[in-house]
């Protein structure tokens, strides 16, 4: 019955793609179940010797110094199977870590090069721990005969954290660019108002101005961050250790899709342009990723993130065009990506869609078109968390409890003796002070409890993903693979 409801729906997307209808699809695969291709059934699982050094615990959050500690243990156990080697450096001087897996003893020639990459965005830091445990799993289990085969025909790339300056500072609050200086508020230092934990909680709050007896809310005025007011101006956290980029959006491949005629149809770069940075790949992680890239012969690549749940393909900047010669691979990574979906969602017991990129949202400039468009790599986006609760496998989320927002108001009084500020020298944004009968309410999220935690049951979420990307290792080679622009050659 399901190979008979596979054929029908092969046979729809086909029809589909012979009109000219854009390529997306689904909703969640009905129920949990999903069919398990024979190679993934043979897999060996968790493996049974765990040398010393890398024994991870796959419900921790663990520091970037830390990977670090965990790929270098890798390499040093397993040197006839890995590589371990940076690809460049962020603006905090952090290394761009590459884990190059494969038999060395047979070498690279003709092998068939697959990319995993991750944690472009810094605070989805699931990502990265799918990317690591991808790498674990492979290297442990490499004495095992279907890693060992995979090894033989393929060279696995594995950079799990893209973004490693905003990966640590998602420790103190979840921020999604890289850290290129920037002054935020005018005053000629850099990041000179960073958000600080000055209430003792541990996480960050923002900050509304209101009375004791209001009804805390979202809807109050807000009034800044949580701060010291490192920069004495009276604006609580007005300038962050945070870039305002969206590293995802400043590839060098249709970078900032934006004019008069995208602004009333909400298309591309009308979500990208105020957060893709000054130009094309200016950023030094992205130059060091699309240098990478270049240099690095590859059929197929995924990027990790979250805040969804489900496997994307290009394009990102427009809908798929039948009769665009640049378009002949899309009906395969559709096939590939429903495939992987299904495959996450089998191992997760969770919910997972899959669809175009464009039709999920439309954006330029990200990382699954600069491979595919610039250089041939079948490439994919794997969300593998959405964080929440529905009870509806169709929702896809996660299925996590989350903590409780937390609301707690500091009188005037309680502002300048438990915090030590001067009330009377605060103001918000716009320079309006506190009111004589005001004080400030303290909210806490639920993101901003999370910064320092794994969600639950994240040992499973790093399965899946290791799951849909052994999916689509085997889905290659397909085509005529990598191809350098002449310019490059």
């Amino acid at each position: 019955m399901k190979r008979n409801l596979k054929r029908v729906l092969c046979l729809c997307l086909t029809l589909a793609m012979a009109c000219g209808a854009s390529l997306m699809s689904a909703s969640a695969v009905e129920g949990a179940e999903a069919e398990v291709p024979a190679f993934i059934a043979s897999r060996p699982d968790d493996p049974a010797v765990i040398p010393e050094g890398l024994e991870i615990d796959w419900n921790h959050r663990y520091t970037y110094a830390e990977l670090e500690g965990q790929l270098k243990a890798m390499a040093k156990k397993f040197p006839g199977i890995t590589e371990l080697y940076s690809i460049g450096t962020t603006w905090q001087e952090r290394d761009l870590w590459c884990l190059e897996i494969t038999n060395e003893r047979t070498g690279k020639d003709n092998k068939t090069g697959i990319g995993v990459f991750a944690n472009i965005h810094g605070g989805e830091r699931e990502s990265a721990s799918s990317a690591m445990y991808t790498a674990w799993w492979l290297t442990l289990n490499s004495g095992d005969d279907y890693v060992k085969g995979l090894l033989d025909k393929y060279v696995i790339y594995v950079i799990p954290v893209i973004n490693p300056d905003g990966y640590e500072q998602s420790f103190i609050n979840n921020n999604r660019p890289n850290l290129r200086p920037r002054d935020l508020n005018g005053d000629g230092v850099p990041f000179s108002d960073p958000y600080t934990d000055i209430n003792g909680d541990g996480y960050i709050a923002t900050l509304y101005r209101g009375k004791a007896d209001d009804t805390p809310s979202t809807k109050l005025a807000r009034f800044g961050m949580e701060s010291p007011d490192w920069d004495k101006n009276g604006k609580l956290g007005d300038d962050p250790r945070s870039s305002g980029i969206d590293m995802n959006r400043t590839f060098n491949y249709q970078w900032n899709r934006f004019d008069i005629e995208t602004v009333d149809t909400q298309v591309v770069g009308n979500n990208s342009w105020s957060s893709a940075g000054a130009g094309p790949a200016t950023e030094p992680e992205i130059q060091a990723v699309q240098d990478f890239l270049y240099a690095t012969p590859m059929h197929a690549m995924t990027t990790l993130h979250t805040g969804i749940q489900c496997v994307l393909y290009p394009w990102c900047y427009r809908t798929y065009d039948a009769d665009n010669p640049k378009d002949g691979e899309i009906p395969f990574m559709a096939e590939t990506a429903e495939k992987m979906a299904k495959q996450f969602q089998a191992t997760t017991g969770r919910g997972f869609y899959w669809k175009s990129s464009y039709e999920d949202y439309p954006t330029s400039a990200e990382m699954i078109d600069y491979a595919y468009g610039r250089l041939n790599i079948h490439a994919y986006t794997i969300e593998v968390y959405n964080g929440g609760t529905s009870g509806n496998i169709e929702d896809c989320k996660w299925e996590n409890k989350l903590p409780e927002p937390t609301w707690v108001f500091y009188s005037q009084e309680d502002i300048r003796t438990k915090l030590g500020l001067d009330p009377a020298a605060l103001t918000d944004a716009d320079g309006s002070p506190l009111a004589e009968d005001e004080g400030l309410w303290f909210y806490t999220s639920s993101v901003a409890q999370m910064v320092d935690k794994a969600p639950d049951d994240q040992a499973t979420m790093v399965k899946g993903a290791r799951d849909a990307i052994l999916t689509m290792i085997e889905s290659e080679p397909h085509g005529q693979g990598a191809v350098v622009p002449r310019y490059k050659k």
